[in-house]
């Protein structure tokens, strides 16, 4: 299942964002610092739930990334103890 959602949240010195999918929903994942990304780009994927090593894709940019994928369904309270910045 393909999804998709938008960067909400970038943290250079964890290499991780936080993917904003639904309404107090979002994607974690670690990112290779050089993939141009920006607040607000829109990301999507093939395989919905898995985690691991993907690639996503900026849709925004036109670029792929390789990611590896901590969590979804992850709600705002915790990713603002992830992301306290």
């Amino acid at each position: 299942m393909r999804r998709k959602g938008t960067i909400a949240i970038i943290d250079l010195d964890q290499c991780a964002i936080a993917i904003a999918t639904a309404k107090d929903e979002y994607t974690v994942a670690e990112i290779d610092p050089d993939w141009r990304i920006d607040i607000g780009d829109t990301i999507e994927w093939e395989n919905g739930d898995d985690l691991g090593f993907e690639t996503y894709e900026n849709v925004t940019k036109a670029t792929n990334g390789d990611v590896f994928v901590q969590n979804h369904y992850i709600n705002e309270k915790t990713i603002r103890l992830q992301f306290p910045g």
